[in-house]
């Protein structure tokens, strides 16, 4: 790769990257900084990838306002700053998915009228503690083994425990704390990130993300995401 073949794919980058940042936006006035501090507060992005962004802004500025000498510029990326911004491009303009990113797991899911032995038989089997609750096609909520215990005290105090209560009646048990974001299946790993760590409801994050078509809560799920998953989406960020 020689001088002017480096200088040509970082510009091309560097231009793709600011494009998308204005169209993403609608914002055709902002300089670069302005524009990617922008993307990344609404949209999300590593705090390596903020890092690179500014460094590779300051290296654009420097290539624009340096002399040429015999034909060629004096300031040019070298090979790793060239690859740099081109790994960097592609993320930006294809973020990787939670979909992408995270095994593939069965979903377990009940409804109303199931009895709680079923959900205990499923939690010592997969030990997973969320489990989204529906009627035909309409969400009803998610049970998570918090309000379980919940549940599950209270029986205890008034010796009632039946393990053939109803989901309905153990989901009444449930606290702001136990509910499920939706997301699409274009979800971004940012995206999910920043769903698990915000709060919901003035509460705290959900317990759960639950992921559809088009994130819409009566469609199918097609994969449940969780705190237990955040170390594979932050190495995927």
């Amino acid at each position: 790769m020689d001088q002017i073949d480096g200088a040509s794919r970082f510009l091309a980058a560097f231009n793709a990257i600011e494009n998308h940042f204005k169209s993403r936006l609608g914002d055709d006035v902002s300089g670069f900084r302005g524009l990617a501090e922008k993307y990344a507060d609404k949209f999300g992005m590593g705090r390596e990838d903020r890092r690179a962004i500014r460094i590779f802004g300051e290296l654009r500025n420097v290539m624009l306002h340096t002399e040429y000498y015999q034909g060629k510029p004096i300031a040019v990326p070298v090979p790793g700053i060239v690859s740099g911004i081109e790994t960097l491009r592609d993320k930006i303009l294809s973020p990787p998915t939670v979909l992408g990113v995270l095994p593939r797991r069965p979903i377990v899911r009940f409804s109303p009228g199931d009895p709680i032995s079923a959900v205990l038989d499923e939690v010592r089997k997969h030990n997973y503690s969320q489990f989204p609750i529906y009627e035909g096609h309409s969400y009803c909520g998610l049970l998570t083994t918090n309000c379980v215990g919940r549940w599950l005290a209270d029986r205890l105090a008034t010796d009632e425990l039946a393990e053939s209560e109803s989901v309905s009646a153990v989901l009444k048990f449930a606290e702001p704390q136990d509910t499920a974001a939706h997301l699409s299946r274009a979800a971004t790993v940012l995206h999910a990130i920043k769903k698990l760590s915000s709060p919901a409801q003035g509460s705290g994050p959900p317990a759960a993300l639950i992921i559809t078509e088009t994130g819409k809560a009566n469609e199918t799920p097609l994969a449940i995401v969780v705190a237990d998953d955040l170390a594979i989406l932050f190495a995927a960020a």
